[in-house]
């Protein structure tokens, strides 16, 4: 019995006219490390999920790091722009709406684009990217403007408590959009909502006492 023949498909290649654009190609990088993490990510299934070829793939952009780098920094830029024009939208409206529509940026990019959200917070980006601290220096900046900001409403001057306050609503805002990205039946604005209320409530009962003793100098003698 004759064995029967099937194409070598990791053999096969694009046409030059179909061949994929650098977009194309982040894109796939994008899908596989959102799902798989840098770790698991090969250059083949990368390859495969953009129908090309491993050996494109090390023409475009070299070894895996340097993919996953430049995917990042794609993303970083999106996002990036994504709530800064956010931001740039809530300067004229009132206190309370300027921090919803903050909180909400992150919540609704998730929801948009979950798996470049994910991808951007895998544990490996720490590591390999500038850009994404760089982003989370914009948009902790960005908070702690909207902190002082309240302060100021309530009669109070704003010192480093304000400064820790806004690290932590960012870290809280963070984790809390990664698990929608991660959640498909959370509803991402309906999850904005919720930690919009809980980051206003802080601010709302916040003790000022303790605010004032993380902002007294601290003695070491």
């Amino acid at each position: 019995m004759s064995r029967r023949s099937f194409p070598d498909r990791s053999s096969t290649r694009r046409s030059p006219a179909a061949r994929p654009t650098d977009d194309e190609l982040l894109d796939a990088a994008r899908a596989v490390f959102a799902e798989r993490g840098y770790a698991m990510a090969t250059m083949g299934l990368i390859a495969e999920r953009a129908d090309s070829t491993k050996p494109t793939l090390y023409a475009h952009f070299g070894d895996k790091a340097a993919l996953f780098r430049a995917t990042v920094t794609r993303e970083v830029a999106a996002l990036q722009k994504w709530v800064l024009t956010a931001y740039e939208t809530t300067s004229s409206r009132p206190l309370q709406e300027r921090v919803r529509l903050a909180v909400m940026a992150m919540f609704s990019y998730a929801g948009a684009h979950p798996d470049s959200f994910r991808m951007l917070f895998d544990s490996a980006v720490d590591e390999m990217s500038n850009e994404r601290r760089a982003l989370a220096d914009t948009i902790t900046t960005e908070v702690v403007t909207r902190v002082r900001e309240y302060l100021l409403a309530h009669g109070r001057t704003p010192g480093a408590g304000a400064d820790l306050l806004g690290a932590m609503m960012v870290g809280l805002v963070g984790r809390a959009a990664m698990h929608v990205s991660h959640s498909p039946g959370v509803d991402p604005i309906a999850a904005g909502e919720l930690a919009t209320g809980f980051v206003m409530a802080a601010l709302r009962g916040l003790d000022p006492a303790l605010l004032d003793h993380v902002e007294r100098p601290h003695r070491t003698d």
